[in-house]
């Protein structure tokens, strides 16, 4: 027994460094959170599989593997849809063995599953997981060894006295390596996600920044063909008396305050960006003369409305506007010279106004606001 138990022990070991491997390269493939929980759930899932093909031992006529381990891993780690996933797997080919415990088994599966969710709601809190955190996932998923006195005493006897410790002992020690890997791996994606997002988007108003705005212009507005698309350049007039006059924490609020305005104006798609200062840049694809007229007008009177009643005081907050029309998508620095071309038309004619492109067909050259 002591010779099975070391080779399934190695097997496991494989079988986990194999794991890490397809975790790091499908975590590579997939940014939403859901996707990669269905990806956590298949890969432990057929972790679980595999452990069936090695059994620890048989007691009583009952094969035991770690199968709780993984599903209990897949809850804890990576949340309830991976452990679902997880445990559809390991329950199915339970089921299937047509084992007199199967049922007890599937059970006991479930089980482990909940205990996995119970750590990681107690650990949600913790920025990093020590080893301690591990070693308690594995006691935890190991409450659902409980599930032996379901069977009939003559069997429950020996397994409780001979399976379970064996697999008591693997829930830790696989909690340990596999449990830590894993979570080190979520643990520095989320962390290249958050410098990702620190890199991408402005921090006071949470707008994309200059950066972004350009890439994901390349990257989806430039591929794709259009029926018609705008970019259109913002900039707040006599800003830098509201700072002076009124403070920056005040100033704070009215770029924090525009920026949600402009994301309300546009729609789902639409790109929305902060290029510095007080000045707010968007892209509208796929979109009309008419209704780029409707978007400025809206902006305009809201940004005005919310200098009026936004504050203890009337600010008297109007905006410049620059407006570039096409009908094909153009390079993105053709596009915003001739954006900011316009609005140094409106700032030139007096200010609180939207000028367009003098190429674009069919549309209004200067546009005053209300």
């Amino acid at each position: 027994m002591t010779s099975q138990y070391l080779i399934s022990i190695l097997n496991l070991a494989g079988l986990m460094a194999l794991i890490a491997v397809a975790f790091y390269g499908a975590f590579k493939l997939a940014s939403h959170s859901i996707i990669q929980q269905k990806f956590a759930g298949m890969i432990l899932g057929a972790g679980a599989v595999l452990v069936s093909l090695q059994p620890i031992m048989h007691a009583s006529g009952v094969q035991n593997d770690p199968r709780n381990l993984f599903v209990g891993i897949a809850a804890a780690i990576f949340g309830p849809l991976a452990g679902i996933i997880t445990f559809l797997f390991a329950a199915t080919t339970r089921y299937y063995q047509a084992a007199p415990s199967a049922n007890v088994c599937v059970f006991s599966l479930f089980v482990a599953g909940c205990a996995g969710l119970v750590w990681r709601h107690y650990t949600r809190n913790a920025e990093r997981k020590r080893e301690v955190h591990f070693i308690i996932l594995g006691l935890t998923i190991s409450m659902s060894y409980l599930s032996t006195f379901l069977l009939p005493r003559d069997h429950w006897q020996e397994i409780f006295m001979t399976a379970v410790p064996v697999l008591i002992a693997t829930n830790i020690l696989g909690s340990m390596v596999l449990g830590g890997l894993l979570e080190r791996h979520r643990h520095q994606e989320k962390r290249e996600r958050k410098l990702l997002n620190q890199a991408s988007y402005d921090p006071l108003t949470g707008a994309m920044n200059r950066r972004a705005f350009d890439k994901e212009y390349e990257n989806s507005v430039l591929s794709r063909t259009s029926s018609g698309i705008a970019v259109i350049i913002i900039d707040l007039d006599h800003f830098k008396k509201v700072n002076d006059t009124h403070g920056h924490t005040v100033g704070d609020r009215v770029l924090v305050g525009v920026s949600k305005i402009l994301q309300r104006s546009i729609r789902d798609g639409d790109l929305s960006a902060r290029f510095g200062g007080d000045e707010f840049i968007l892209c509208l694809p796929d979109i009309s003369v008419s209704d780029v007229t409707k978007i400025v007008d809206r902006i305009q009177e809201s940004i005005a409305k919310f200098g009026k009643e936004g504050f203890d005081i009337d600010l008297s907050l109007t905006t410049s506007i620059g407006v570039y029309w096409n009908q094909k998508p153009q390079r993105l620095e053709a596009a915003f010279e001739i954006a900011d071309k316009s609005l140094l038309q409106a700032k030139a004619n007096g200010k609180n106004q939207s000028v367009w492109d003098d190429r674009t067909s069919f549309s209004p050259k200067v546009s005053n606001a209300i």
